[in-house]
């Protein structure tokens, strides 16, 4: 009875390993998941962009990165197939709201079999900042998939050095 005792205990144990560990993954994960939403057709768009659009996943991972240094915060967020007009960006305080629409396009149609994990449609991604940040002097660039967005921080948020006088 007491070996089973123990086995039950390390399965308890084990299991409570799994779950913790699970949690862990979904709890930094999640702000990375995004979900698009079917657009609106577009004039340009052919049957077979369109077929491709519908049968994209409706989930898609849009990587962040964000860094703090003593006077801005830098984002960057993975976002290939897109054009720089096509992103609607602002900041408030310390959240950033990245805004725009993935349009399928399908360079080949030859053979019937096709797997796509590339998500098609709206979609909008906030991310907590670390700081509060002064979203006028904000400026974004867009590069071989890559959408940076530097924010200054707010003057409240900046620190500053105190010097300590002697009496």
């Amino acid at each position: 009875m007491a070996s089973l005792d123990s086995l039950k205990q390390g399965l308890d144990r084990a299991w409570d390993n799994l779950h913790t560990g699970w949690q862990s993954l979904v709890d930094r994960a999640a702000q990375a998941i995004t979900r698009f939403r079917p657009g609106e057709p577009r004039a340009d768009d052919t049957e077979d962009s369109l077929a491709l659009a519908r049968i994209s996943p409706g989930w898609g991972l849009m990587a962040a990165e964000i860094r703090e240094s003593d006077d801005e915060v830098t984002v960057r967020l993975e976002i290939p197939g897109m054009n720089p007009e096509e992103f609607d960006i602002d900041a408030q305080d310390d959240l950033l709201r990245v805004r725009g629409e993935k349009h399928a396009a399908r360079e080949e149609t030859r053979g019937t079999y096709h797997v796509t994990e590339r998500a098609y449609g709206r979609f909008e991604r906030v991310l907590q900042l670390p700081a509060r940040v002064d979203s006028d002097g904000a400026r974004a660039d867009y590069r071989r998939g890559v959408l940076t967005i530097r924010l200054p921080k707010h003057p409240s948020a900046v620190s500053r050095r105190i010097s300590v006088s002697s009496r």
